[in-house]
């Protein structure tokens, strides 16, 4: 009798019903974890964005507090001449930034901006040195900060916590104007010099000859060798001086310091109108007897109006 294979279903005791409630137990937790770690790491994938976008606001802070110091030198330079502006507001309404974005930080803040003028004197020369510092609050908005009262305080200054900033100073271009100015007031003295000069020696040729003018002999009762021979202005009201340019030539006194009198003495003088003005705006000052003499040898002086009594003459 042969034996056909027989399959019986063997019945599941408790122990593998506990098994398979184990692995299952065991899949279960394992995919908690795995979606824990995987909330971890999205998490931190998050969060480095986050500081990436925070670092790329902070870069492109120093970037336009950078533009914006740009931006007041050349206010300075081709609008305030020698001042700098009220508010960061004048860079735009004057075309010099025209780019709009920058008049908010980049978290949407006012930038901040505080700015003084310091008095100093640079080779002799009374100058007014502009300082100011642009800063953004950072990410929390608050002015950690602060701005700064005095040249001190200036050079002390630094940005605080998470603020970002520049400071600015008009030291390079007031330098540089001196420097123009120096030769400007060096061309005014040769010119002024040259004009003394040929003035004499017309007199000279005039006087020496066989029919002298009357003046040579005496006016107010000096001969022309006692004649002042600079241009006359206003500065100079000393008693008993004879102005070759005014009293022999009937050239008009020039009213010193008055625009108009300057361009036009400076034409007079071969000079462009324009140097009847210096590199910070200040109109041209002189005086052609500064020694207030009645006689030679007469002196002059010129500078720029300052604030104070440049014609003044110094020991």
């Amino acid at each position: 009798m042969g034996y056909a294979g027989i399959m019986r279903n063997k019945p599941i005791g408790p122990q593998a019903a506990s098994s398979r409630q184990q692995v299952g137990a065991m899949f279960g937790m394992d995919a908690r974890i795995a979606l824990i770690i995987m909330a971890i790491l999205a998490g931190v994938g998050g969060w480095q964005m986050m500081s990436r976008l925070e670092s790329q606001k902070m870069d492109t802070a120093e970037a336009q507090a950078s533009l914006l110091r740009d931006g007041l030198g050349k206010y300075y330079n081709t609008v305030g001449i020698n001042r700098l502006p009220e508010s960061l507001e004048e860079l735009f309404t004057q075309g010099i930034i025209t780019d709009p974005s920058l008049r908010k930080d980049p978290w949407g803040n006012a930038w901040e901006y505080f700015y003084n003028t310091v008095p100093v004197r640079v080779e002799d020369t009374p100058l007014n040195m502009q300082l100011a510092v642009v800063f953004s609050r950072g990410k929390n908005a608050i002015d950690d900060t602060g701005g700064f009262t005095s040249n001190d305080e200036f050079a002390a200054w630094e940005v605080q916590k998470d603020d970002l900033g520049v400071k600015y100073t008009s030291r390079e271009e007031d330098l540089q104007r001196l420097t123009d100015y120096q030769a400007q007031a060096g061309r005014i003295i040769d010119r002024l010099e040259n004009t003394e000069t040929v003035s004499y020696l017309a007199a000279q040729t005039a006087c020496d000859g066989t029919d002298a003018p009357a003046w040579c002999a005496g006016m107010n009762g000096k001969n022309w060798q006692q004649f002042n021979f600079y241009p006359k202005t206003d500065a100079d009201d000393t008693a008993g001086v004879v102005y070759y340019q005014t009293d022999v030539l009937q050239k008009r006194v020039f009213a010193n310091g008055n625009i108009d009198d300057m361009q036009e003495l400076m034409v007079e003088l071969g000079l462009p109108a324009s140097a009847a003005q210096d590199p910070w705006g200040r109109v041209l000052q002189l005086n052609t007897n500064i020694t207030a003499r009645a006689e030679p040898p007469f002196s002059a002086s010129l500078c720029f109006s300052t604030g104070e009594n440049c014609l003044t003459e110094r020991e």
